[in-house]
């Protein structure tokens, strides 16, 4: 089974540094950029520059696989298509609404008079219509996952939140832990499913002290502690440790679907309000801001500017000699500079002063890195065989089973990047050359 004999590795969670400020709003960026790529879908605009947009406006789509629409979260005027740094590392096309300030919703935004009547079908309808994505990290579009034949028995809500510095979804569901558990309801409708969990790691005592007092009025809703390890938040680990199942592809072969504690917070919204995904909570944090601390932010912000919000860069640090990691410094992507924006994936921004030239000597044997993989896989056996442009060699070592997670990376004593190694050795093994 999926980490059943593995151990997990405790990490320094630094996450202190950010949970010291209140959850701060900031909705009046003076622009937005939204990018038209989801995942790796290019999305179709329909507006055009000098165009009058509301909030909520359906701005463009993705087509296709995943197919939905995706939402302008201000209220303002189409200035520009222009490029935008995207957190997967480049720079993609995207709308620029310059923000009227006048917080304009769309007309479609409206209160349901009885949000508990509708049918499965509905609220499957409804996650799609509201261009609901995973806003864990992945960006799947949710209703697919809704749209499983298999039969659903429990919906998990995965509010572990494993990587170091990273609380954006902690503060949330401390601000708004009702509309966690409505979420959640409304997820286990769509899918049959008569249990709901939601996981969290047991340090975290403060998300049991804000749910434990609604879990009377919803019947079904549980709440299961994880061991403070690395990577147990991942979903695999979850299913397995909520249902005592494990999965080859999807977590429905197992009975269950997983979904992030802010994805159920935003389908709340959208099932009672019709508010579709305009929004986020982002995380900015590392040595190299001053005052680390979350924002809820409209889709499109400028990182620049919730740095800013953050009383600008540490003391001393020039901007052009930090880095920056989009998402968490376990499985997150380098950024060379602060110009990116929020889009539905990105979670958190960290920075950091730039450090020193390291020498890394090379791989000493010691076999740490499999020792804490939690797929049982030999990274720097598939590290040779990809340096070696071996195919079949990388294939015969489950180099597809890879989850990215960094531990080998993050425990090499030759601070070797193995985890980027088993990655292109995962593409390379794909396109078979």
């Amino acid at each position: 089974m999926i980490l059943h004999k593995a151990k997990g590795v405790r990490i320094d969670g630094r996450k202190q540094m950010s949970k010291t400020a209140p959850l701060h709003e900031f909705l009046n960026p003076r622009f937005v950029y939204i990018p038209l790529i989801q995942q790796a879908s290019p999305l179709k605009r329909i507006v055009e520059v000098g165009e009058l947009v509301k909030i909520g406006q359906v701005v463009a789509f993705r087509e296709g696989f995943g197919a939905m629409p995706i939402h302008a979260s201000v209220s303002g005027k189409v200035t520009a298509v222009k490029k935008a740094w995207h957190a997967s590392g480049r720079m993609v096309d995207a709308i620029e609404i310059e923000n009227d300030l006048l917080h304009t919703p769309d007309d479609a935004i409206r209160p349901e008079i009885d949000p508990d009547a509708f049918t499965k079908p509905e609220l499957i309808e409804k996650m799609q219509n509201a261009g609901l994505s995973g806003l864990g990290g992945a960006g799947f579009p949710t209703y697919i996952k809704y749209k499983t034949q298999c039969a659903i028995d429990v919906v998990i809500i995965n509010a572990v939140e494993c990587e170091p510095y990273i609380t954006c979804d902690y503060m949330l569901i401390e601000q708004l832990p009702e509309k966690l558990l409505k979420g959640l309801k409304y997820f286990m409708r769509a899918a049959g499913a008569n249990r709901g969990v939601v996981c969290y790691k047991a340090y975290n005592t403060g998300i049991e002290a804000v749910l434990k007092p609604f879990l009377a009025a919803y019947p079904g809703i549980t709440l299961f502690p994880v061991k403070d390890i690395y990577p147990a938040g991942w979903e695999k680990y979850l299913v397995q440790q909520v249902t005592g199942k494990s999965y080859a592809n999807l977590p429905s072969e197992a009975g269950a679907i997983v979904d992030n504690s802010a994805t159920a917070i935003v389908f709340a919204d959208a099932v009672e309000k019709n508010i579709p995904l305009i929004s986020r909570v982002v995380t900015i944090s590392g040595e190299g801001v001053r005052n680390p601390q979350n924002f809820l932010v409209p889709i499109g912000t400028p990182v620049k500017d919730l740095i800013q919000q953050c009383g600008g860069y540490a003391e001393g640090l020039d901007p052009a000699k930090a880095y920056y990691i989009a998402g968490g410094p376990m499985t997150g992507r380098a950024i060379l500079i602060d110009e990116l924006v929020v889009n539905d994936t990105l979670g958190s921004v960290l920075v950091f002063p730039l450090p020193a030239a390291k020498n890394h000597p090379a791989c000493l044997g010691c076999g740490q890195c499999a020792d804490v993989c939690p797929v049982y896989l030999a990274p720097t056996e598939i590290q040779r065989a990809f340096e070696s442009k071996d195919v079949e060699g990388v294939k015969a070592l489950n180099a597809n089973k890879c989850m990215q997670c960094g531990l080998c990376s993050y425990v090499c004593p030759s601070h070797i990047e193995i985890t980027d190694f088993v990655a292109r050795a995962k593409e390379f093994a794909r396109k078979g050359a």
